[in-house]
C-alpha cells in the first residue's frame, strides 16, 4: 500500500465544499479503502482546527458541525506521525533555502523520508516551488498520479 503526504488544507476539503474538495474526496475515498495511507504531522490536526475555528468565527457553519467534522476527521484515520528533532532540522534548513514556512517544509521533509509526494492547494506554496520540488503535488494532479 502506498503512502502520500497531504497538508492540512486537503483534510478540510475532505469535509468542506471549497475548491477541489472532489479531488479531496477521491483522495479521502482511497484512504478510506485502503488503497493509500495518508500520512500527516501531528500539528496537522491542529491547523484543521484553527481551519474549522474560522469557519465558525465567520459564521459559515455551526459549532455542532464543526465538532462532527472534527470526529469524522479522527475516524477517517490518517497515519498522524510524531514530529522528529532530525527532520525539524532539517524543515528548519529547508524552509531557508526555499523561503517557505517550517510547517510547509516539514510537510515535505515528511515526504522525502517517505520516498512519496505531497498533495496540497496551497497556490502559493505551489508557485514558491515551482521548479524547485518534484514531490510536491497539486491535489488536482491525484486523479492522474493514481490513474499510473
Amino acid at each position: 500500500m502506498s503512502e502520500v503526504v497531504v497538508d492540512s488544507n486537503i483534510l478540510v476539503k475532505w469535509f468542506i465544499p471549497e475548491d477541489y474538495h472532489e479531488e479531496a474526496k477521491a483522495l479521502l475515498k482511497d484512504h478510506l479503502h485502503g488503497n493509500v495511507v495518508v500520512v500527516v504531522p501531528w500539528y496537522a490536526l491542529l491547523e484543521f482546527a484553527n481551519t474549522l475555528r474560522k469557519y465558525v468565527t465567520k459564521k459559515i457553519i455551526g459549532m455542532n458541525e464543526v465538532l462532527a467534522i472534527y470526529r469524522l476527521l479522527i475516524e477517517s484515520a490518517p497515519h498522524f506521525i510524531e514530529e522528529k528533532e532530525k527532520l525539524v532540522s532539517k524543515a528548519l534548513d529547508y524552509s531557508v533555502r526555499r523561503g517557505i514556512t517550517v510547517y510547509d517544509a516539514y510537510y515535505i521533509i515528511i515526504a522525502q523520508e517517505l520516498n512519496t509526494v505531497m498533495y496540497t492547494a496551497d497556490e502559493r506554496l505551489l508557485r514558491q516551488l515551482e521548479g524547485k520540488e518534484q514531490l510536491v503535488r497539486h491535489i488536482r494532479e491525484y486523479s492522474i498520479d493514481r490513474a499510473d
